[in-house]
């Protein structure tokens, strides 16, 4: 590590596993495929790939859910808000 200029604390082991491991976290963070992933990093299959990173793909499909969410709700306030406009010109056109 002292080679690339990272500093560590005394005693604090940071080798290169941790920066494989960072990426793996950081490309399924992002909505990338597992499959790509485990070819990326060279696992043998994705059943490897999922073992170690479960948590991450769970925490993904819960923020993919949360946004879908959001979506429907704003695609629901423009219906309603589009049936006002149409009832408020019936209205007005009568």
């Amino acid at each position: 590590m002292a080679t690339l200029g990272i500093e560590t604390p005394k005693g604090v082991h940071v080798g290169i596993h941790c920066f494989r491991h960072g990426v793996t976290s950081e490309l399924l963070e992002s909505g990338t495929p597992i499959h790509v992933v485990t070819r990326l990093m060279r696992y043998a299959d994705s059943k490897v790939t999922l073992e170690h990173y479960a948590h991450i793909v769970g925490d993904a499909e819960r923020v993919a859910s949360e946004k879908f969410s959001q979506r429907i709700g704003q695609n629901i306030n423009q219906l309603e808000s589009d049936a006002q406009l149409e009832s408020d010109s019936a209205v007005k056109t009568a």
